[in-house]
């Protein structure tokens, strides 16, 4: 992709976000479907992501799209040295940097700012941890994954959640949907993920969710809001952890999450 044409993909992502505010288009829809946010595999999904982050002791930290810098909040609280967080928005990054001003932490400890992820403007080697939440999508993806890789120290690890493509039921979704998309986002199949994780020199675990659970979730959110414990969704759990055993229709998952080290060279 040429640099206009990425310079262009980035204003359209800036004026969906600054402007219409995508992310909270898409907070307000998920809100109609609550277990969207809580089936057993989502709940695995975020507990190794917690399990990851839960102690960020003397680490410095990029919040990869950070939003209005809820995600910075927990890792500040998880210890971090100091957190960095990037945003295609400048409404959003005020957002989170007033967030951890109000929440105590000293300016030696955060900085906020809006950056346009293809080109991060830090040093080689810096970062202990990148993570983000479905952000690379939105993004030329084997320029930004290559930036990630270069800030990124030997050994340090790359966290990012993102949807994927090929469930037809999540296709329709997004078509019926479309004031919580930008246009320029291209969730991933099978071929993008195999592409993207054999780029550079990674160390790999993917990690997938909602084959079966993301489309019952949605049903039991109609019918029974009350009870996101409920039968339906522990049984599609168990046929839903054997596909992913079997590796099964993996890129018909609603979610996949890269957790990737940065491989130390001899």
């Amino acid at each position: 992709m040429s640099d206009e044409k990425i310079k262009q993909r980035v204003e359209r992502e800036r004026e969906a976000h600054t402007e219409r505010d995508v992310l909270a288009e898409n907070a307000r829809i998920k809100q109609r479907f609550p277990h969207l946010e809580c089936y057993p595999s989502k709940r695995r999904f975020w507990a190794k992501v917690e399990e990851l982050t839960k102690d960020l002791s003397g680490k410095t930290v990029l919040d990869y799209g950070c939003g209005r810098g809820e995600a910075s909040l927990k890792y500040l609280a998880s210890g971090a040295l100091k957190v960095f967080g990037i945003d295609i928005s400048s409404i959003y990054v005020k957002s989170a940097s007033e967030s951890a001003h109000k929440a105590g932490y000293s300016e030696n400890h955060y900085s906020f700012q809006e950056m346009d992820a293809h080109e991060l403007l830090f040093p080689n080697d810096y970062f202990d941890l990148v993570i983000g939440n479905g952000i690379l999508h939105h993004l030329d993806t084997n320029i930004a994954l290559d930036e990630i890789y270069r800030v990124l120290k030997p050994g340090g690890r790359v966290i990012l959640q993102e949807p994927l493509a090929d469930n037809p039921l999540l296709k329709l979704f997004r078509i019926l949907t479309p004031k919580a998309r930008t246009p320029d986002e291209t969730p991933f199949n099978s071929k993008t993920i195999a592409a993207l994780t054999n780029r550079n020199n990674w160390d790999v675990e993917l990690i997938y969710c909602g084959l079966l659970e993301m489309p019952l979730a949605i049903l039991t959110s109609i019918l029974i809001p009350k009870y996101s414990e409920n039968r339906l969704l522990r049984f599609s759990d168990k046929i839903e952890r054997w596909t992913h055993n079997k590796k099964i229709l993996l890129s018909w998952n609603q979610y996949v999450l890269f957790n990737m080290v940065k491989r130390k060279t001899a």
